[in-house]
C-alpha cells in the first residue's frame, strides 16, 4: 500500500513540475518569432515567425514585365554576387494604398554615380522622374514619390510602370542596369482601416502584408527600422518579410540614405 501511495505522489510531483515549467515558459516569448495582433478589438492572435506577405491571386497570375538584358561592364562592375534588385514580389508587381508610395531597391557597390527613377502611367506617359546620387553607396535604398512637387497622386484602381536605372556609363547608356515593374494603387476596407488605426508599426506591417499591400508593409517596417536600428524584433520582422518574397539574401544588407538630385 505504501508503494502505491509513493507512486501516486511521484506522478503528482512530476505533473506539477511540467505544469510549472509550461507556465513559466509562456512568460518568456522568443524575440522575433511571434507577433501578437489584435483584430476587431478581440483577443490577440500570434503570427509565428514575423510578417509574411500574401500576394493576391490576381497579381500572382499576372506575368512580370520583361526585363531588358544588359551587359555588366564599366562603372557597374561589382564585387557583390547580388546585382541591382527591386525589393518586390518575384513578378515585380506590388500594391499600395498610398497616393505617393516609396519604392525600395538593393544597390550593390559600384563605381556608378547616378541612378534614375521613372514612373509612368498606363499609357506610357512619364508622371515623375528623379535622379539619385549613389556614389559610394551600397545597401537598400528608398525612392519616394514626393507629394510637394506638383506630382499627381496615384489613382485608385490604376496600375503604373516604374523603373530604376543605374547609369553605368553616361556616354554609353547601352550598359545601364535596369529594374522595372508595376505598382497598383488599391483601396482597403473600413475594417482593415480600423485595424491599422489601432496598430503600432509592427502590427501595421503584418496587416498590410497579410492583405497583399506590399509597398506599405515594406515602407512601414523600413521607417520603424530607421528609427530604431538596434531593435532586434524589427530586424527579425524585416528578415521574415523579405524571406516571404525570396529576398532573404538582401535581408542582412543595411538601409542607406540617398540624395536626390535638385
Amino acid at each position: 500500500m505504501k508503494k502505491i501511495t509513493k507512486f501516486i505522489l511521484s506522478l503528482t510531483s512530476v505533473g506539477s513540475i511540467v505544469l510549472i515549467a509550461t507556465l513559466n515558459a509562456s512568460l518568456f516569448p522568443v524575440v522575433g518569432q511571434d507577433l501578437d495582433i489584435e483584430i476587431d478589438g478581440g483577443p490577440q492572435r500570434t503570427v509565428p515567425g514575423g510578417p509574411r506577405f500574401i500576394q493576391p491571386t490576381e497579381d500572382i497570375d499576372e506575368r512580370p514585365p520583361t526585363q531588358p538584358r544588359r551587359p555588366v561592364r564599366g562603372g557597374c562592375a561589382s564585387i557583390s554576387q547580388l546585382g541591382l534588385t527591386a525589393l518586390m514580389p518575384k513578378n515585380k508587381i506590388g500594391r499600395t494604398v498610398s497616393e505617393y508610395p516609396t519604392f525600395f531597391f538593393y544597390l550593390p557597390q559600384t563605381e556608378a554615380e547616378l541612378a534614375e527613377f521613372i514612373l509612368q502611367d498606363q499609357s506610357g506617359n512619364q508622371i515623375y522622374k528623379q535622379d539619385v546620387t549613389i556614389s559610394n553607396l551600397s545597401g537598400v535604398i528608398g525612392v519616394n514619390i514626393p507629394a510637394n512637387q506638383n506630382v499627381p497622386p496615384l489613382e485608385v484602381g490604376k496600375s503604373y510602370r516604374w523603373n530604376l536605372t543605374v547609369i553605368c556609363d553616361s556616354q554609353d547608356r547601352s550598359s545601364d542596369q535596369i529594374e522595372s515593374g508595376t505598382v497598383r494603387r488599391v483601396e482597403i476596407s473600413a475594417d482593415i482601416r480600423r485595424q491599422l488605426d489601432r496598430a503600432d508599426p509592427r502590427q501595421k506591417t503584418v496587416i498590410y502584408a497579410e492583405n497583399g499591400i506590399w509597398l506599405d508593409a515594406l515602407s512601414t517596417l523600413a521607417a520603424a527600422r530607421r528609427a530604431n536600428p538596434n531593435d532586434a524584433e524589427l530586424t527579425a520582422d524585416w528578415e521574415s518579410l523579405l524571406d516571404s518574397v525570396t529576398l532573404d539574401q538582401i535581408a542582412k544588407e543595411p538601409i542607406v540614405q540617398t540624395q536626390p538630385q535638385p
